[in-house]
Parts: C-alpha cells; sequence; structure tokens
C-alpha cells in the first residue's frame, strides 16, 4: 500500500511538472525562423510591470499590448545579429569592458563583502571582555623563546595559576598589565587584528586559548572573561562633584559629603534633572541637566562605564568613582538595535579599516587556485638581477632600455592567459602611488601583489555570467541595448536632417500647436515680517519708487540684478502671477498680500493675451518637435522593413493562458 501511494505521488508530480513545462514552452508569437514562448514572455511581461502577482491581475489586452511591443523589440535584437553586431570589435571591446568593470564590483559584493558585512554584524550581536599578556619582540625576546615562554604560561594557566598575577608579572603592556591584563568590553569591528577577533570569538567565559596567538604587533596569551548580548547605545544623565579643585587641591571626603547629600535628595524624591543643573560640576553637561546623549560601550572612563551599562531605564546608579571625581548616573534612555541595512554602510567602513587586507588575501588565494595562477620565477630573477631599482615608473617607460629587454616576457600565468611584465607596468603607470617612484624590490613586490588581485577579480568577472543568473541577464539587457542603441544611430538618428528651411514648413502646416497662454509681466517685493511690509505698503502710498524699495527692503534672493522683475509668465503660474494678473492697470501695486512664508508686494507691467508664436518665437519648439517627428517616422519606417521581411504573427488565443497555469 505504502509503495503504491509512493508511486502515484511520483507520477503525480511527474504530470505536474511535465504541464509547467509543457505550458512554458507553448509557441505565442513567431516571426522568420524565430519562435516566442509563453515561459519567454511571462517572464519578460513579469518584470516589465514588478513582480509575477502584479502580471497576473493584469488584463488580456495589457498583455496583448505588450506582446505587440516585444515582438517588435525582438525582431530589432534579430537584425543586430543579421548585421553582424554580435561580430564588431568595437562593440565586443565595449561589451567586454562592461563586463569586467561590472562584474568585478558584482563579485566583490557578493563574495567579499556581503558575507563578511553579514558576519560583522551577527557578531556585534554580542560584546567581550577579555584579558591578554603581551609580549613583544626585542634583542633578547625572538620569536622562539617568547612563543616557548608562552607555552609554559598557558600551561600553568590550565593547572590553575592566577592569569592576573601572571599578567601583572610578564605582561609587556603596560596599560593593561596593572589590571592584570584586561583589556575591558570589545565587540566585532573595535578590534585592530582579525585574528585576534577570530581567537575572542571562538572562546567561551574563562576560557584560555591554548596557543600564543600573533596580532601583527606582537604576541598574546588570550582569556575571554564575559560574553554578554551587545548594547547599541545608551543615554545618561549625571551629577559629578569633583575631587580637585580650580586650583589643583585634591580631597575625597567633602565632595563624597556632597554627592551623599545629593543622594539623600534623589531618594526622596528630587528630579535628576534638577539637581545636576544646581550641584554638577561638569561644565559640559550641568546646563543640559547632565545629559550626555547616547554613547556606545568603551566611549567613558571604565568605572563610569562600567557602571552606566549595568542600569536599566530609569535607574540611578550608587555612587562611582572615576578619576574626575563621584557621580550619580541615571540610564534615560536605550537605542534599539540597528537592522543590518541600517547598519550596513558604518559596517562596511569598519571592515575595510579592519578586515579587508586579510579577507581580500583568502579570496586571492582561492581565485589563484581556481585559476591555475604561477608566476614566472625565472623573469623575476632577471629583473632583481639586473638591479631593476635604478628603473623609474614614469608614462615615457616604452621608451626606455627596461622595456625593449623585459616588457615581453612573461610574468604571470593562468589557466587561459599570460601576462607580460608590460601589463604589469601599465598598471603601476595608471596608480599615482607607483607612478615616478623607482622599482625597488619591495615596491616591486607590493605592485605586484595588487596586480594579481586585480587581474584574478577581473578573470572572474569574465566568466561570473556562468556562476550568477543575475549578472547573466543584466549582460544580456546590456548587450541588448547595445543593439538597439547601434540599429537607432543607423536607422534613426543619422537620417535625420534638420535645417531651418524644414524647421520653418513645420511651424506653417502645425501653427496650431505653437501658441501662448494668457500672460503677465510683474515686479515683486518680498519681505518676512508684518511690520516691514506694512512700511514698505506706507510709503508706496506716499509716491516711493516700486524699484528703490525693492533694493533697499527685499529678501528674496535671485533678483538682484533685475529688480524684482520676472517677465512674461503663465497667469495660473502661482499666486504671484494670479495676484498680479487680477490688476487692473499698467503700473498698479497691489495691497501686501501672503505668500510662503512671508508678504508679497507686485507690481503689474504688462500683460499679453493668448495668442499664436511667431516663427521666432516657436523657432526653437518647432525644431525639437520636427525631430521628434522625423524620429518616429523613420523608426516606424524601419519596422516596416522589419515586418516586411519576418512577417511576424503572434498567436492571441494561446496568449490568453499567460499566468493561467
Amino acid at each position: 500500500m505504502r509503495y503504491t501511494k509512493l508511486l502515484f505521488a511520483v507520477i503525480l508530480s511527474f504530470i505536474i511538472t511535465s504541464c509547467a513545462t509543457e505550458h512554458s514552452k507553448i509557441v505565442v508569437a513567431e516571426f522568420g525562423n524565430q519562435k516566442i514562448y509563453l515561459g519567454e514572455f511571462e517572464k519578460a511581461y513579469s518584470k516589465n510591470v514588478g513582480g509575477i502577482e502584479k502580471a497576473k491581475t493584469d488584463s488580456f489586452p495589457s498583455y496583448q499590448k505588450f506582446m505587440d511591443l516585444y515582438i517588435n523589440y525582438k525582431m530589432k535584437l534579430r537584425d543586430g545579429v543579421v548585421r553582424g553586431y554580435n561580430k564588431d570589435e568595437d562593440m565586443q571591446k565595449e561589451y567586454i569592458d562592461y563586463k569586467i568593470n561590472i562584474g568585478s564590483t558584482l563579485f566583490l559584493e557578493r563574495e567579499l563583502y556581503e558575507p563578511n558585512l553579514k558576519q560583522l554584524y551577527e557578531r556585534r550581536k554580542v560584546e567581550f571582555r577579555a584579558s591578554h599578556i603581551f609580549f613583544r619582540e626585542d634583542s633578547v625576546w625572538t620569536k622562539e623563546k617568547i612563543i616557548a615562554h608562552a607555552k609554559k604560561l598557558i600551561d600553568s594557566l590550565n593547572r590553575g595559576a592566577d592569569f592576573a598575577k601572571l599578567a601583572r608579572e610578564n605582561s609587556k603592556d603596560e596599560y593593561t598589565a596593572s589590571r592584570g591584563g584586561d583589556v575591558y568590553y570589545f565587540t566585532a569591528g573595535r578590534v585592530n587584528s582579525p585574528v585576534i577577533e577570530d581567537v575572542i570569538y571562538s572562546l567561551e567565559p574563562n576560557q584560555v586559548y591554548q596557543e600564543p596567538v600573533y596580532s601583527g604587533f606582537g604576541w598574546h596569551i588570550l582569556k575571554l572573561t564575559e560574553k554578554n548580548l551587545r548594547r547599541s547605545a545608551i543615554k545618561c544623565s549625571h551629577i559629578l562633584i569633583r575631587t580637585e579643585d580650580s586650583t589643583g587641591v585634591y580631597d575625597t571626603v567633602k565632595p563624597y559629603q556632597k554627592i551623599k547629600e545629593i543622594e539623600e535628595e534623589l531618594k526622596k524624591g528630587a528630579d535628576f534633572g534638577d539637581l545636576a543643573l544646581k550641584y554638577s560640576e561638569d561644565p559640559g553637561s550641568k546646563n543640559q541637566k547632565g545629559d550626555l546623549g547616547f554613547f556606545e560601550r568603551g566611549r567613558m572612563v571604565p568605572e563610569f562605564d562600567e557602571a552606566a551599562f549595568k542600569l536599566k531605564v530609569g535607574e540611578v546608579s550608587p555612587i562611582v568613582k572615576s578619576q574626575y571625581g563621584y557621580h550619580l548616573i541615571k540610564l534615560t534612555d536605550e537605542q534599539k538595535p540597528k537592522s543590518y541595512e541600517e547598519e550596513k554602510e558604518d559596517l562596511r567602513e569598519m571592515f575595510k579599516r579592519v578586515r579587508y587586507k586579510s579577507e581580500n588575501e583568502k579570496l586571492t588565494e582561492k581565485l589563484k587556485r581556481e585559476f591555475n595562477f604561477t608566476l614566472v620565477n625565472e623573469t623575476i630573477q632577471q629583473i632583481n638581477q639586473d638591479k631593476s631599482d635604478s628603473v623609474r615608473i614614469t608614462l615615457d617607460y616604452k621608451s626606455t632600455n627596461f622595456f625593449k629587454k623585459y616588457g615581453n616576457k612573461p610574468l604571470i600565468k593562468l589557466t587561459t592567459r599570460t601576462f607580460n611584465v608590460d601589463s604589469l607596468f601599465s598598471f603601476m603607470i595608471k596608480s599615482p602611488s607607483y607612478l615616478g617612484q623607482f622599482l625597488e624590490p619591495k615596491l616591486f613586490d607590493r605592485a605586484l601583489n595588487q596586480y594579481v588581485s586585480e587581474i584574478l577579480v577581473r578573470e572572474k568577472a569574465l566568466n561570473y555570467d556562468k556562476e550568477d543568473k543575475e549578472f547573466a541577464q543584466l549582460m544580456d539587457e546590456y548587450r541588448n541595448g547595445m543593439y538597439l542603441f547601434k540599429i537607432l544611430e543607423e536607422e534613426v538618428w543619422t537620417k535625420v536632417n534638420i535645417d531651418s528651411a524644414k524647421t520653418k514648413l513645420f511651424w506653417e502646416k502645425n501653427k496650431e500647436k505653437f501658441t501662448w497662454p494668457n500672460r503677465v509681466e510683474f515686479k515683486e517685493i518680498y519681505v518676512n515680517s508684518d511690520s516691514l511690509k506694512n512700511v514698505i505698503a506706507g510709503l508706496l502710498k506716499n509716491g516711493a519708487n516700486f524699484d528703490t524699495l525693492y533694493n533697499r527692503y527685499n529678501q528674496r534672493t535671485g533678483y538682484e540684478n533685475n529688480p524684482g522683475f520676472y517677465g512674461l509668465v503663465d497667469i495660473n503660474s502661482n499666486e504671484l502671477s494670479r495676484k498680479a494678473n487680477s490688476l487692473k492697470e499698467i503700473g498698479q501695486i497691489s495691497e501686501p498680500f501672503k505668500f510662503q512664508d512671508g508678504w508679497s508686494i507686485v507690481k503689474l507691467i504688462r500683460k499679453d493675451s493668448a495668442r499664436q508664436k511667431t516663427y521666432d518665437e516657436a523657432k526653437i519648439e518647432a525644431a525639437s518637435m520636427y525631430q521628434e517627428f522625423e524620429s518616429k517616422r523613420l523608426e516606424e519606417e524601419y519596422l516596416t522593413k522589419l515586418k516586411n521581411l519576418y512577417k511576424p504573427k503572434v498567436y492571441y488565443e494561446e496568449l490568453r493562458k499567460a499566468f493561467k497555469n
């Protein structure tokens, strides 16, 4: 029975799949020997209208209209292939250049940035407190001695030795040694060494990493002491009573008594902000009632920071002593964690600063294996033996003996191609950091590493459309756009011939299309205050000159060299033009009226009734309209040729099945 049910399920699945396949393979149109299938139509239509759900709800006439346009589009693309665009060297170069540029960006975003930014975002949900014992190489302490000594200390720690004691006795980090190695709290993106960050994130509280870790600055024994959910940022107010007065006298007794008295007032119900305004000795926050704004972990001195981050919103801390004096701290607000998209740009900057170099090196090594990368060491040895550090990287490099001797020698080999020395120099010449420098060994190595990374990514980009459907679709669209642009250039734009005689003839045949509406010309004085508009209105009534008052009082910018002059505008352009048009006599001045955020007074200059434009007035507009008319006519002619050639057919009854499966 179970076997029968399973067989039925398999058969049903096959039938459904077959039906879906049959549906997508329905021919809905054809031209020449080319066919358009229903699946292709549905995909194109869905993309055009913004998704399949919207496409499903559209009407059949909408499908018909789109199909008529789509078959024209397909015929043009086919004509592009017939014309040999796919073999045109210039077009192919443009296509490859675009593919490399966009593909490189997309590949790095998908393979380098996106996974690391998301990892960084997830890691930053947690914060750690860690301790370390630090060793630095010198003339006595070699790498070998440090590693051996560190391993002995790790053995001692595993047998129960006190980490803080060993840190005070052994650590070369003066800042943390006195605190038993405590480096305080941190989260991802705040550690300058990716290696240390990775190690810390691999540990659990009270666990010591079992190997000394090299950070680039020195060697570390690492211990994780705490692991908590991270609070993004908190907002606090505080009251500070200093232990050192303005003369430098240090005292703890009186300040402590004072902060205790303030604490008692708080317990009796006094307002924290009022007390901060009255008593606090922090000039930066006193006048804001103690408000310090939002801050992240580690931005304040440790004693203050630790007390503040233990509070809940609304709570007040016990008295806290720091290097500045005694504090009472109130947590007033907490920032909600930001979404990945909200934090993305900040995460990108953190990644570039801390992890980009190491992660990019990993990606480069992966690509080296993929493309069977090898360096031609023989070439490099010849360059080094030839004392190439006397060679300067300049724009005239190709005229040098170095180029003649080494330019065409192979330097880098991949599966599909070989890069010569000249290609590396071309790369360096384009970079300001290399141009003008001597080719010293260190500079040569740095440039070679950068160049290798770049060419491997470019090589990946050339084939990335085979791995990434979105990129493949983007490249198809770009190629199709190139074809359409070239066709329009050849069939339309180069054939449009606009001259004054044709423009005037077009104007004469279409005069009714070139008209002016009712227009008005006026000047305006604009001011912001009621009192000032009354002063101006009074002066105008007493015969003051409008332009003189404009120069003296106007507060609208942009018309300084032409006092309040707008020129002829449509009477319905805005409230100013409507008010000006309501005036009866030329030269008449309006009463002040409310406009935007102030007051306006307008003076009527002239009115111009609706009429046909003269040729001189319509010349530019007529030329533009004629060009558009000719372009449409030529495109229609071209489409007619295609239809006569390919004889397109649309099967509308089959099209009715769209989005019905």
